[in-house]
């Protein structure tokens, strides 16, 4: 059986990325490989969040698990740093 695939754009202040991906892949996986295209260092994954329509995703999930729709604009941005 092949595997699903699900076409996402990822937005970010370095531009645009659209690509194909496997819907079984872990979201977080995803923005790491995404990072790379958009020439950021993907050790830094922790500084940034994934948001669709400004709701932060989960990134332990599977694109399928979060049920996002073929085609979906999702937002790499910096994590709001909140100093005490």
């Amino acid at each position: 059986m092949p595997t699903t695939m699900i076409t996402l754009t990822f937005s970010s202040t370095a531009g645009d990325f659209t690509g194909e991906f496997p819907v079984d892949l872990i979201l977080g996986d995803v923005k790491k490989r995404v990072m790379e295209q958009f020439g950021l260092d993907p050790s830094k994954a922790d500084q940034v969040i994934v948001t669709l329509d400004g709701r932060v995703l989960d990134e332990t999930k599977t694109l399928e698990e979060l049920n996002l729709p073929d085609g979906a604009v999702l937002v790499i941005e910096r994590k709001e740093v909140t100093k005490i």
